[in-house]
């Protein structure tokens, strides 16, 4: 059989850890625990690769928060230009609920969207309150469309709240935990290092226990190793 290639130092971090997965099923498929060398080995890629995947997923989350808040944006815009417009409506019972409701967001201004996470998301937590009193309330319900709007606003300020929880969350339940990067690159250097040497050398002394596993190593590293070769030549970035 073709001996298993090392893999790329350059895979990207999520594809590596894709990579991982599929190797660690490939060994789920038969029993280790005769194997004093590899079941070890095993059992530390799956740990390892465990952590990788929680570093992957704070990092995500931290990106997904300007995503957030730029949702977030455009809910609190699209409410102040509705009110707004409807301030010069030629119908005196809809224009001075329009006034009324546009004297509450007044009070705060679109400048809130030039302000930090934090204070932003208190600045809109509080325009909600004010926007929820019941006088408001009774002007709101007879503007077409400004109550549908501040949901939109409520439900994006909501998931920009959960979404910086779980980043917090994940920064101190996990403040020691290495950069997915640096996982990636020692995660890599075992597997070359300590396994696919073996495997290469077991397929051969014993290959009815390891050939086809083996084999199927071999070819979603070489698959990967392909991937990246093929970023390469294009330009694209190979690792986060």
């Amino acid at each position: 059989m073709a001996l298993i290639k090392k893999i790329r130092t350059v895979s990207r971090n999520g594809d590596t850890s894709t990579l991982l997965d599929l190797i660690l099923k490939a060994f789920d498929n038969n029993d280790w625990s005769a194997d004093t060398y590899i079941t070890p080995i095993i059992l530390k890629t799956r740990a390892n690769n465990t952590q990788l995947i929680e570093a992957l997923k704070r990092l995500k989350a931290y990106s997904q928060m300007a995503e957030k808040d730029d949702e977030r944006d455009v809910a609190i815009r699209s409410l102040f230009k509705l009110v707004e417009g409807y301030v010069y409506i030629p119908i005196e019972e809809m224009r001075e609920a329009a006034t009324f409701v546009n004297t509450k967001l007044k009070n705060y201004s679109l400048g809130i969207l030039n302000e930090d996470y934090a204070e932003q998301s208190a600045d809109t937590k509080s325009l909600l309150n004010d926007l929820s009193k019941p006088d408001v309330l009774l002007a709101i319900a007879k503007l077409q469309g400004v109550a549908q709007t501040i949901t939109t606003v409520d439900t994006a300020q909501k998931d920009f709240d959960n979404l910086a929880l779980q980043q917090a969350e994940g920064e101190s339940v996990k403040k020691d935990l290495a950069s997915a990067s640096q996982l990636k690159k020692e995660l890599i250097v075992d597997i070359n290092n300590n396994l696919v040497g073996y495997m290469n050398t077991m397929a051969k002394v014993n290959p009815a226990v390891y050939e086809a596993t083996a084999k199927t190593i071999a070819e979603l590293i070489d698959n990967n190793n392909e991937l990246v070769k093929r970023r390469k030549k294009s330009n694209e970035p190979v690792s986060e």
